[in-house]
């Protein structure tokens, strides 16, 4: 079962400028997608359709087989969320709990339940002591922290991240991604990533890049990734351990195509010990 299929998507912001263009894809429902593309691309544009945010001028999109219309609006946002890249677009609340506890109250969870939720999802984002503190005084990174545990907290079969870890340091970065990962596996959550980091890419499941509000390249990592040079063209980066192994490639070496450097690295020691 697709979680989210889209077909002949348009969208305009002004009459002279097409932002997305005929865009078809499908998500299978539990999978991790991540939507890459240079700036200007159509990401955040397509984010916010996905949500009702924007209406579209043409094509259709569905979330959970449910045509995404008037109609069928709020039923469709009480199974999709999204983590803006400015948490101050998300915030409602007067101090952090107030703001986990504002989606929780409008997902009409009981109230003798709601604190346990916000105590845990605060401290799998390491903002346990800050419960109290107004979101206004918070850095930007520990603001990103708060709007992802709001999120997380409504426990959503489809969550949206646009760029949702664009203020955290590379160790927060990469604390943020673990968690998202544990989520995504352990409840089946369908993960919908617009991101930049190509790691995080590397470990996803399916690929979609945009160029000019258009798919230019579609699927697994690896089959992505194996585009290097249309990769390259639209400025977009790719893992190292692609680059290696394709420098490799150039020199007669000849190794698998994991994503995982550290097998890389050892298929490399093996290489060099035989020789």
């Amino acid at each position: 079962m697709d979680a989210v299929r889209v077909k002949d998507l348009c969208y305009n912001y002004t009459s002279d400028r097409t932002t997305l263009k005929n865009v078809s894809f499908s998500i299978e429902k539990g999978s991790y997608t991540t939507i890459i593309g240079h700036n200007g691309s159509g990401k955040s544009t397509l984010a916010k359709l996905l949500l009702g945010l924007l209406e579209k001028k043409s094509g259709e999109i569905y979330i959970n087989d449910l045509e995404l219309n008037l109609d069928n609006l709020d039923k469709i946002r009480n199974n999709i969320g999204i983590v803006f890249q400015n948490p101050d677009n998300q915030f409602i609340g007067s101090t952090v709990r107030d703001d986990i506890a504002f989606g929780l109250e409008n997902h009409c969870f009981k109230r003798e339940e709601m604190d346990e939720i916000i105590e845990k999802f605060a401290k799998e984002v390491n903002m346990t002591k800050f419960l109290e503190s107004e979101p206004t005084k918070l850095s930007g990174g520990q603001k990103q922290r708060v709007a992802i545990a709001s999120v997380l907290a409504m426990n959503l079969n489809i969550i949206v991240f646009d760029e949702a870890t664009s203020m955290l340091d590379p160790t927060g970065k990469r604390d943020i991604n673990r968690l998202i990962k544990k989520i995504h596996q352990e409840n089946e959550v369908t993960v919908i990533s617009i991101t930049h980091d190509i790691e995080e890419v590397a470990q996803s499941d399916n690929v979609i890049v945009l160029e000019e509000g258009q798919i230019a390249l579609m699927g697994s990592p690896k089959q992505v990734f194996k585009n290097e040079k249309i990769m390259v063209k639209m400025q977009l980066d790719i893992p190292f351990a692609y680059k290696l192994r394709n420098e490799l490639a150039k020199r007669n070496v000849k190794i698998s195509d994991s994503l995982d450097l550290e097998r890389v690295a050892d298929e490399v020691c093996q290489y060099v010990l035989k020789k």
